[in-house]
């Protein structure tokens, strides 16, 4: 059940151009990962596959049917999607039909004769989909995420779980969807640490043929088996995982390299040569022809054009300006969310590196949008709050839905969004350059890929000069390459971290781990193999792991 792709071209209405000349094959029963700048067409490829988008030009073949997920899927749920419909998602047009209108049955059929005899076609038509297997599935998957059944679950509104809870939801609905080919943008997305554990696990051993969109180093080098890599001037297929791949990057980059070097000088000889000749000619007619020809040859070498460049080494250059916050950056002191976690005291002195762990929903993210608000508190407010920070701290908030803007609602372009904070427009455009962003000047930051917008955020970082930064989940939506750049930056930065990441490889860059238990205790540790090895299970007994400090307050 391969994916063929052959001369594949797509530009937006605007003229824009997103994948040009794009030809590869995904091989039946293999994964294959696309990786890439942002901006470089990989979501854009996957809806032209799974036919949202119309091609420019160009063919696509894929053998049976195909499911697609989004790299957000149900997230912009206002409150009416529930569970089952985001199970749903994974099913073949025909099985989610046949699905809805089972459940629809179900709810009126108590009061609808019409209804009450159409359920018994139904339920024979669902059986012969596979449906009860189906079912089946879906309990098992409700049970992992949320620890209730199918039917407990089905009517929970969507927007009541947390984005990992959602993400490995629906992941898990087109993990065991009946169709043989799948489209999956970024699944590691807001998933924990045991989620990405649990997503390579089920890669491994699924017998389909997946063409996904990732940037998380350790399952690309664990659970693909090929690499199609799509760059700014061209395409490449790397038969090996992200293992291999720095080595065949820098392979290739050399050998168009020299290609150039050799086209440059190949188009240099023929034009002397062209030259040469036209000046003999002048003083020997008989040579006009020769150099008539001579002209002709380096015409059409020229106009042919030259091979490909090598791409640039890094796309992006992060200028972050820290500065010392004082001692003690931040302390925390019976700082509690009920629901979430117990009262526990944390001190964060200057220049600490803080990785906050845990499963998903445990309250990590609220913790760092409470601490967030926290800084903004002033006088009397700022008496009775639970958390501080150093009188010299100024803090800089990261947030993982990649919002521009304290209400989400971004206006204008991204060269005034950014000429706003920088003081003009010319000193807009260098930075944009900076960030690989000086094509989108025009666009909308809504209109930007998730990878777009997380630069985006950055930049905003480098107009507040935070020596205390909030970051939850930084990596998250971009490109391998803006990743190593961004863990420079960092490492190179004088400010204090406190950070969420499921970012196995990003992780190295911290010296405190901060973990979270779904029963609302809060540990730490130094360790930083001790910190993933828990955070990778589900759930942690703070007892049974000697490494462990113990942060909650008793009763």
């Amino acid at each position: 059940m391969s994916i063929d792709v052959a001369g594949l071209s797509f530009e937006y209405p605007d003229g824009t151009p997103s994948v040009s000349s794009l030809s590869f094959r995904a091989r039946s029963g293999e994964i294959t990962a696309v990786v890439g700048p942002n901006g470089a067409g990989k979501t854009t490829l996957l809806e032209l596959i799974a036919g949202r988008l119309t091609p420019t030009e160009g063919n696509i073949t894929v053998e049976g049917e195909l499911a697609y997920m989004t790299q957000n899927p149900g997230f912009g749920s206002d409150g009416t999607v529930t569970v089952a419909e985001a199970l749903a998602l994974g099913l073949p047009d025909g099985t989610a039909e046949c699905f809805h209108r089972l459940r629809d049955l179900y709810e009126r059929s108590g009061e609808d004769v019409e209804a009450a005899m159409a359920l018994g076609e139904a339920l024979e038509d669902w059986s012969a989909l596979g449906g009860h297997e189906l079912e089946a599935a879906f309990d098992r998957i409700t049970r992992s995420v949320l620890g209730r059944g199918f039917e407990e679950s089905a009517d929970r509104p969507l927007d009541q779980l947390s984005g990992g809870e959602r993400k490995r939801l629906i992941l898990g609905s087109f993990l065991v969807s009946p169709v043989p080919t799948l489209l999956l943008d970024e699944p590691d997305n807001f998933l924990d640490l045991n989620g990405k554990a649990w997503l390579e696990g089920e890669l491994r051993t699924l017998d389909k043929t997946v063409l996904l969109v990732s940037h998380d180093r350790t399952l690309l080098s664990t659970a693909v088996d090929r690499m199609l890599v799509l760059e700014h001037n061209g395409a490449w297929m790397h038969g090996g995982t992200y293992v291999t791949l720095s080595r065949a990057r820098r392979e290739r980059a050399e050998r168009l390299a020299r290609d150039l070097d050799r086209w440059h000088n190949e188009e240099r000889r023929l034009y002397r040569f062209y030259k040469t000749m036209k000046q003999r000619a002048s003083i020997s007619p008989d040579l006009a022809s020769r150099a008539k020809a001579a002209q002709t040859r380096w015409e059409r070498f020229r106009d042919a054009g030259p091979p490909l460049a090598p791409p640039p080494e890094r796309e992006i250059t992060v200028r972050l300006t820290g500065s010392r916050s004082g001692r003690v950056a931040m302390r925390a002191e019976s700082l509690e969310v009920p629901d979430l976690f117990l009262p526990f005291d944390l001190t964060v002195w200057n220049e600490d590196r803080v990785l906050l762990l845990g499963e998903n929903g445990v309250g990590k993210s609220t913790l760092l949008k409470l601490l967030r608000e926290t800084s903004l508190l002033r006088g009397e407010d700022l008496d009775h709050s639970p958390a501080r920070f150093g009188p010299t701290a100024r803090v800089g908030y990261f947030s993982q839905e990649n919002r521009l803007d304290e209400t989400g609602d971004d206006r204008g372009t991204l060269l005034e969004l950014v000429a706003e904070r920088f003081g003009n427009e010319e000193a807009a455009r260098r930075v944009l350059g900076r960030y690989g962003l000086a094509g989108h000047v025009r666009h909308h930051p809504n209109e930007l890929s998730g990878g777009q917008r997380a630069r985006v955020q950055l930049i905003m970082l480098e107009t507040e000069q935070p020596n205390v930064l909030l970051l939850d989940e930084p990596t998250d939506n971009l490109d391998l390459e803006s990743i190593l750049a961004i863990e420079v930056a960092l490492s190179e930065l004088e400010a204090t971290l406190i950070t969420i990441s499921h970012d196995r490889a990003f992780a190295r860059g911290f010296n405190r781990f901060v973990l979270f238990d779904r029963d609302g205790l809060v540990a730490e540790t130094d360790d930083r193999g001790l910190a993933l090895a828990v955070a990778s299970r589900s759930g942690f007994s703070v007892l049974a792991e000697p490494g462990l400090q113990l942060l909650t307050r008793e009763g």
